[in-house]
């Protein structure tokens, strides 16, 4: 018995040394959140006299290539890529090309190494070698910006130093195949702050451009957007220090080239879709804004409209069942086509397309006191319903009176308005019998009941601005919200006081258009003619509109 217990006395003492032994398994430490570090470079870094075709980046742990093509810059461009893969700790580069005489090399590695275990990346690597006696040490440095919006643009932007003596041609081959083309003497990418740098280049002026270059390809497509300014860049000379430290480059605004990039005007209107949307209804948009559409039907009595942005056009044929159809469309924008057009029936739809009421609601449930109440419709009006005298029930909730209103419809024969003297900060009943209003097809309304409250004027804000400039040009001033969209604008002809008033309280911005040949809409440049887009200021703060308050501001137009 003693025996026994001994030997149990024994196990526990064993499990509990064991179990102490097995409190915490190691961690490793923490995570490694370091890059890579150059340990060595063969030929080394900076080599004057260059006559290899392949150098070797030595580095303190094993690493990776991520994205070779899009990540590695190499300045002067080759015709023929250069070959990159991973050799013991480093990075062995071939070059397939013949490189030039006299000529300063640069390869920028952004993001393109990154260790092996972790993939913490290096943002920034740079090797330098020359074919002559000396390094090229002159920088071009600036940023790319949205000529409309004064935003950076990302580091999908290519930007290129082209010899100023080749520069005409640079330009007019990119129109004409039978110019001999030119490639530009370097090349670099933005980073994601529109900021870019060429270091190492030759002292000299050069001409500038900076292009969204999709396809790589080295060349302006029609559709990529572009920047360039009208004179030459000089290469100043940087410090070493402050080449390579990317935040003096960002902080130091002094020889910084400014390029604003914007994307060109599809020249040729085209119309992008066309089709039925249902029996009696076709649709078809453009690519750009259409001046007045004319559509001939081929004697199919219609009704024709043409949407708020201009690209959109919508036909209801007076025939509901009509399911072919031949258009041809012409406007001054350009557009010239025929559309044969015919429907074609869904799976499981029933082959009687009638239908008893035609869609009708109210605009809103919550109505500006400057407001109109209107009712909004699917399918155009019948002309004997354009004008109707007390057919709306009008409920006022404060003291329970009810009224009736008349309506009438606008041009469009889409909507009608309510004409009844709404009270700012009431609250109403809104009753429309059945039956009252009929479409072209002769379909009927339906029922609508709704509530609906009326905002009163210490719910916005409003804004006084006075332009200050010397420019005799006309203006164009514009509200834009935090997501980019212009809630209001006004063409002005001069620099003169503007007011914005029924602001909903939020956040806003002030944009200046400085509209040149006053067509009261921006417009982007030309590379082709070498046309700079139009001018755009922004008021450096945003403005915070509340309800009731009232704001003016100055816009220095410099």
């Amino acid at each position: 018995m003693t025996k026994c217990i001994y030997k149990i006395l024994i196990l526990i003492g064993m499990f509990f040394a064991v179990s102490c032994a097995k409190q915490g398994m190691p961690t490793g430490g923490p995570k490694d959140v370091r890059p890579p570090e150059v340990k060595d470079a063969r030929p080394s870094n900076r080599t004057i006299n260059f006559e290899d075709n392949t150098f070797y980046i030595e580095f303190d742990e094993y690493v990776v290539i991520k994205d070779a093509d899009n990540n590695i810059l190499v300045s002067p461009p080759m015709k023929n890529k250069p070959e990159y893969k991973t050799k013991g700790k480093g990075v062995q580069v071939k070059i397939n090309d013949t490189l030039q005489p006299n000529t300063t090399y640069l390869f920028q590695f952004r993001g393109a190494i990154a260790d092996f275990t972790e993939g913490n990346p290096i943002p920034s690597l740079e090797y330098v070698f020359s074919t002559g006696s000396y390094i090229d040490s002159m920088t071009v440095r600036g940023s790319v910006i949205d000529a409309l919006n004064l935003s950076p643009r990302d580091a999908t932007v290519s930007v290129w130093l082209v010899d100023p003596d080749k520069y005409d041609n640079f330009v007019k081959s990119l129109e004409d195949t039978s110019v001999a083309k030119v490639t530009p003497i370097y090349a670099t990418r933005c980073d994601k702050k529109g900021n870019f740098s060429f270091n190492n280049i030759k002292t000299g002026d050069y001409r500038i451009v900076a292009v969204q270059d999709e396809d790589n390809n080295m060349e302006i497509g029609q559709s990529e957007s572009v920047a360039f300014i009208d004179n030459p860049v000089v290469a100043i000379y940087i410090p070493d220090s402050a080449v390579a430290d990317s935040d003096k480059v960002v902080t130091d605004t002094s020889q910084k080239v400014k390029l604003f990039i914007y994307t060109p005007e599809q020249e040729k209107q085209r119309i992008t879709s066309s089709g039925f949307q249902k029996r009696g209804k076709v649709q078809f948009t453009t690519n750009i804004p259409m001046m007045d559409p004319h559509i001939s039907t081929g004697g199919v009595r219609s009704f024709v409209r043409l949407n708020q942005s201009r690209d959109t056009v919508t036909l209801w044929t007076y025939n509901e069942k009509c399911d072919s159809l031949q258009l041809v469309v012409s406007d001054s924008s350009g557009l010239q086509d025929t559309l044969k057009l015919r429907y074609r029936t869904r799976r499981g739809e029933a082959s009687n397309t009638s239908q008893q009421f035609t869609e009708m609601n109210l605009n809103t449930k919550t109505l500006p006191y400057f407001d109109t109440l209107r009712l909004l419709l699917k399918t155009p009006l019948d002309t004997a319903s354009c004008k109707m005298d007390s057919v709306i029930s009008i409920l006022a909730m404060k003291d329970s009176v009810r009224s009736l209103a008349s309506v009438c419809t606008d041009s469009t024969l889409m909507s009608l308005f309510v004409l009844a003297p709404f009270t700012p900060g009431e609250k109403y009943e809104v009753d429309v019998c059945k039956g009252i209003f009929k479409d072209i097809y002769g379909h009927q309304n339906d029922s609508i009941h709704a509530s609906i409250s009326v905002k009163g004027s210490d719910q916005y804000g409003q804004l006084r601005l006075t332009p200050s400039t010397t420019e005799a040009t006309p203006l164009i001033v514009q509200l834009v919200d935090e997501k980019g969209k212009v809630v209001e604008s006004r063409c002005l002809k001069s620099a003169e006081k503007v007011e914005f008033v029924h602001l909903t309280p939020a956040k806003y911005k002030v944009r200046v258009i400085v509209d040149a040949n006053g067509n009261g809409k921006w417009d982007g440049g030309d590379f082709a003619l070498q046309r700079l887009p139009e001018k755009v200021v922004m008021l450096p703060k945003e403005l915070d509109v509340r309800a009731n308050w009232e704001y003016e501001e100055e816009l220095k137009i410099e």
